[in-house]
C-alpha cells in the first residue's frame, strides 16, 4: 500500500481512508486490524484473540505481530501491552501487494459544515473555505419533510464507513459488488449494550453479546432541530449492504437499509448526547465522559464532530452515549430503503395528498399501515399495505408549505418560496452556516427568560425553502471525494408536534461527500 494511502488512514481522526489494497481483515499498520491511529488499542488486541481462535479473519501482515507464520493468543498480547504502553516489538511479515483490488472500501463521510478555515487550503482538498462564515463548506446537504423548515440539515463530521467488496483482479479493477458491512471501525455495538464492541453485522454474537444481536450503525447519533422542535437521531443499519462500487472510476451505488429511531431531543441547544474532553478522539480509549443521555456521565471515546450542536460552537457524538430510550417517539424505528448514488436520482409528485386529496405529492403513507412511507401503490402492495394515499391521521401530507404554493427554482436542484413565509429568527445564535436556529416571533422569544439562554433579538429572516417537481437529489462520480445523492419517502413518527413541524410522512433529500 502507497505511502499517500497510508498516510490518509492515518489522518482525519483516523477515518479519511482511500479504498485499501489489503485483505479484508486490515485496517492499519501492524498490531491494528480495528484502528487507524497512531498505536494499537485494546479492542486490536481482542479482534486478534478472535482471530487466534478462527471466530474472525485478519491478514497476517496485521494480526502475526511475531511473525511466527500464525496468528495465536501470543499475537494479542503482545498488542495488549503495546496499547497499555508495555514495549514490545511488533514484526509482522510484509503485506502480500500483488492482489492489486481491494476487499474493503472505507469512506470518510463529511458533514456540510466543517472547521474554521481562512483559504480553500486550510480544507484540505474537501470543500471550500465559505468567507462569509469562515468555515468548510462541502457538498453534503440533508432535506427533511415537506414544510421546508427541516430543510438544509447538518450531519456529523467525520463518519466512518467501511464496506465488504468482492473485487477481482488485476487492476483496473472495474466495478465490485458490495457484499456488506465490515465491522472493525467499531461501529457494531450489542444490542444489550451498546458500549460493547461486536463483530457479527445482523446476527446474534455469541462472543461479544453472549448472544444477543450485534446492531451497525451508520454513525453516531446525529442532532437535528427544526421550527423550535429538536430531535436526535441513530441511523441503524439494519440489513447487510449491498450495491456496487467502481474503485477505479468513483462510482458507486450503495443500498442500505436503514432503520431510523427518533427521540426527542434533550434542549433546543442540545438534541444529543456528547462525549466531552476526549483528549484523543477515535483512539479506542474512553477517555471523555458522556453529557446527557442513558449513559450520562460515564466513560465515552469521542467519535464523529457537529459544528453547530451544541449550539453554539459544536462538540463530538459516541455511539457511548446513547440517546435515552424513554424519549423515543420511534419505537420500532423507521424503516427507509436508502440508496446512495453517484448519479442523479429523483422522486415525482404522483401521490395524492392535500386536505381533499386533490394535490400530489412525493410521498405519503400507505393507507394499510401509516408507518410506512411510499411514493406509488407499488410499495404498499409489496408490503401488504393497501394503496399510497393520504391517511386518516392527523399529519397530512402536502405540495410545500409557500404561500400560495409557489415554489421557485433558485439553481442547483433548490427551490424557495417566492411569495414567503419567511420566518423569523433569533441573531445571537445561530448555526456553524450562519443560518437561523431559533425561531422567534418577537425579541423576548430570544431573552433567558423565554429559552434560558441569551439568543440576542430576533431580527434573522428566511425565505422558507420548498422541494420543486421533480425532486431531484444529484451525485457525483470522482476517484477520490465522490458524492452520493438520495432521495427517499420518511415514514411519520409517533409525535405530532415533529411531524407537523417538518412534515412527516415526506421526502428526503440526502446529498453526502465522501473521501473514498
Amino acid at each position: 500500500m502507497d505511502a499517500f494511502r497510508r498516510a490518509l488512514l492515518a489522518g482525519a481522526a483516523g477515518f479519511a481512508a482511500l479504498v485499501s489494497c489489503e485483505a479484508a481483515s486490515a485496517a492499519g499498520e501492524c498490531g491494528q486490524p480495528t484502528s487507524t491511529g497512531a498505536g494499537s488499542t485494546a479492542t486490536d488486541s481482542r479482534y486478534a484473540l478472535l482471530a487466534a481462535i478462527g471466530a474472525r479473519f485478519c491478514d497476517p501482515c496485521i494480526c502475526d505481530v511475531d511473525g511466527s507464520g500464525s496468528i495465536a493468543a501470543t499475537d494479542s498480547l503482545a498488542i495488549l501491552n503495546v496499547s497499555i504502553g508495555i514495549a514490545a516489538p511488533l514484526a509482522c511479515p510484509p503485506c502480500d501487494e500483488s492482489a492489486q483490488c481491494p476487499g474493503v472500501a472505507q469512506f470518510a463521510l463529511f458533514a456540510k459544515i466543517r472547521g474554521a478555515c481562512a483559504t480553500n487550503d486550510d480544507c484540505g482538498g474537501v470543500g471550500f473555505c465559505d468567507s462569509t462564515i469562515g468555515r468548510c463548506h462541502t457538498a453534503t446537504r440533508l432535506d427533511i419533510g415537506w414544510t421546508g423548515l427541516a430543510h438544509s440539515q447538518d450531519l456529523d463530521d467525520i463518519v466512518p464507513a467501511r464496506l465488504l467488496l468482492d473485487c477481482q483482479g488485476p487492476a483496473p479493477c472495474g466495478e465490485c459488488p458490495i457484499t456488506g458491512l465490515d465491522p472493525q471501525l467499531g461501529n457494531c455495538r450489542c444490542a444489550n449494550d451498546n458500549r460493547t464492541i461486536c463483530f457479527q453485522p445482523h446476527e446474534p454474537d455469541p462472543v461479544s453479546c453472549g448472544g444477543e444481536v450485534c446492531n451497525c450503525y451508520f454513525g453516531p447519533p446525529v442532532p437535528l432541530s427544526a421550527g423550535n422542535v429538536p430531535t436526535c437521531l441513530l441511523n441503524t443499519v439494519e440489513d447487510d449492504i449491498g450495491g456496487t462500487v467502481n474503485v477505479d472510476a468513483g462510482t458507486g451505488s450503495i443500498a442500505i437499509p436503514l432503520l431510523e429511531r427518533v427521540y426527542l431531543g434533550i434542549s433546543l441547544l442540545q438534541p444529543c448526547p456528547i462525549c466531552e474532553n476526549d483528549p484523543v478522539p477515535a483512539d479506542g480509549g474512553r477517555g471523555g465522559t458522556c453529557k446527557g443521555g442513558l449513559q450520562d456521565g460515564q466513560t465515552c471515546d469521542a467519535q464523529s464532530a457537529n459544528t453547530t450542536f451544541p449550539a453554539p460552537g459544536g462538540a463530538r457524538h459516541s455511539l457511548d452515549c446513547f440517546p435515552d430510550p424513554d424519549i423515543s417517539i420511534t419505537p420500532s424505528g423507521l424503516s427507509v430503503p436508502m440508496v446512495l448514488s453517484t448519479g442523479t436520482t429523483s422522486i415525482a409528485a404522483s401521490v395524492p395528498c392535500g386536505l381533499l386529496g386533490q394535490d400530489t405529492c412525493p410521498c405519503a403513507s400507505c393507507s394499510g399501515d401509516p408507518l410506512i412511507a411510499c411514493s406509488s401503490d407499488d410499495e404498499c402492495a409489496a408490503a401488504q399495505a393497501g394503496s399510497c394515499s393520504r391517511t386518516a391521521s392527523l399529519v397530512v401530507p402536502a405540495p410545500n408549505a409557500c404561500t400560495g404554493g409557489a415554489c421557485t427554482d433558485i439553481g442547483g436542484t433548490l427551490g424557495e418560496c417566492s411569495a414567503g413565509p419567511v420566518d423569523s429568527y433569533c441573531d445571537g445564535i445561530v448555526r456553524a452556516d450562519g443560518r437561523g436556529l431559533i425561531g422567534c416571533n418577537v425579541d423576548a422569544d430570544c431573552a433567558p427568560a423565554s429559552i434560558g439562554v441569551d439568543a440576542g433579538a430576533c431580527t434573522l429572516g428566511e425565505t422558507r425553502a420548498c422541494y420543486l417537481d421533480p425532486l431531484v437529489a444529484t451525485g457525483r462520480p470522482h476517484p477520490v471525494l465522490p458524492v452520493g445523492a438520495a432521495v427517499f419517502c420518511t415514514p411519520a413518527t409517533s409525535s405530532s408536534g415533529v411531524n407537523n413541524v417538518t412534515g412527516l410522512p415526506g421526502p428526503t433529500r440526502w446529498e453526502q461527500e465522501a473521501l473514498l
